[in-house]
C-alpha cells in the first residue's frame, strides 16, 4: 500500500474514498488523541480490499508513525458485533503484517498497537461516545474473560458542537455534507436533487470542496447507489424476509447499473460504484440494447 491512497476492489463509498486519504487520515488521528500529529509522522494506509487469502474486506485501516493500527468503521445502522467484526479485522491484519515463518523464532515480535472506532451518522440516539466490548457478547462464567477487544463508538452525526467534530475539520465537513443530503430529502427533495444540491452548497461553502469537485460525478453515484441499498435492507427486515436479502442485493445492484447505463457513464465508474464485474455489465447493457 502506498502513503497517499490505496486502490479499491469492492463498492466504494463517499466515507471510504474521501477518508483514503493520508493527510485527513492524520488529522482524523490526531483529533482521536488530542494532538498533532507531523506530515513526517507517516500514515500507511492497509486498508483490507478482498485481495488477500481471505477476502476480507473493512472501510479504513492505517499505520500511523509505525506505531499505531487503527480501524476506522462507518455505519449508518447500529451494529453491536463490530467488537467481534473487528477481531477479524485484527487477525487478518496480522497475518499480513507477520511473516508465518516468524511464529516460531524466540525473539519477540514487536506489534503496533490496535485501535478500534466506530463513526456513526444514523439517526438513532446515542450517547456521543461509548465503549463496545467483546466481552459483553460472551456467555455467562466463572472468572474474567481472556480476550478483550474494545471500541471506541463516536456519534458523529451532525452537530456542531460535538467534541470530535470540533477538533477534526475532515470529519465536521464530511458530516455536514450527508446532513444536508438528508435534510434536502426530508424537506421534499428527490434523492439525485437532493446530492447535487448538498454538493453545491458545500462547494460554495469550502465544505469537501476540491474532494466534491474533483468526484462531482462519482459521488453522486455512490451515495445514491448506498442509499438505494440501505433503504431495501431495512425494507427487507422489517418486513421479516432475511432469507431473500441476498438475492435482493444482486437484483438491486443489476436495477442501479441499468439506471447508470441508461446515463451513459463509462463502465469503469460503474464497475467501481457496483462492484460488478465489466463483463456482468456489459451482459446488462447488451440484455437491455444499451450496448
Amino acid at each position: 500500500m502506498s502513503d497517499g491512497k490505496s486502490g479499491r476492489q469492492y463498492q466504494d463509498t463517499v466515507f471510504r474514498m474521501y477518508f483514503n486519504d493520508a493527510a485527513r487520515l492524520r488529522e482524523v488521528a490526531g483529533a482521536l488523541h488530542g494532538r498533532t500529529y507531523e506530515a513526517a509522522e507517516r500514515v500507511k494506509i492497509v486498508t483490507l480490499d478482498g485481495t488477500f487469502l481471505s477476502q476480507m474486506k473493512n472501510d479504513i485501516s492505517f499505520l500511523l508513525a509505525g506505531r499505531y493500527l487503527v480501524f476506522i468503521e462507518h455505519q449508518s445502522t447500529l451494529n453491536q458485533n463490530m467488537p467481534l467484526r473487528c477481531l477479524y479485522y485484527i487477525c487478518e491484519q496480522f497475518r499480513k503484517y507477520v511473516p508465518a515463518r516468524n511464529l516460531y523464532q524466540n525473539k519477540r515480535i514487536p506489534m503496533p498497537r490496535p485501535e478500534f472506532y466506530v463513526f456513526y451518522t444514523g439517526g438513532k440516539e446515542t450517547s456521543e461516545t461509548t465503549q463496545m466490548k467483546l466481552s459483553d457478547a460472551y456467555m455467562e462464567g466463572e472468572g474474567e474473560s481472556r480476550l478483550e477487544l474494545e471500541v471506541t463508538f463516536h456519534n458523529i452525526a451532525y452537530e456542531s458542537e460535538k467534541m470530535l467534530l470540533r477538533a477534526s475539520r475532515s470529519l465536521r465537513d464530511y458530516s455536514f455534507f450527508m446532513n444536508r443530503i438528508k435534510m434536502n430529502i426530508a424537506g421534499g427533495m428527490e434523492r439525485v436533487q437532493a446530492i447535487r444540491e448538498a454538493m453545491r452548497y458545500c462547494m460554495k461553502h469550502d465544505v469537501m470542496k476540491a474532494f466534491l469537485q474533483e468526484h462531482e460525478k462519482e459521488v453522486v453515484d455512490m451515495v445514491n447507489f448506498e442509499w438505494n441499498q440501505k433503504d431495501f435492507e431495512e425494507a427487507v427486515r422489517e418486513d421479516g424476509l432475511e432469507q431473500g436479502l441476498a438475492r435482493g442485493r444482486e437484483e438491486g445492484k443489476a436495477a442501479v447499473v441499468l439506471g447508470m447505463l441508461k446515463e451513459k457513464l463509462p463502465l469503469e465508474t460503474i464497475a467501481k460504484v457496483s462492484n460488478i464485474s465489466l463483463e456482468r455489465i456489459r451482459e446488462i447493457g447488451r440484455l437491455h440494447s444499451l450496448l
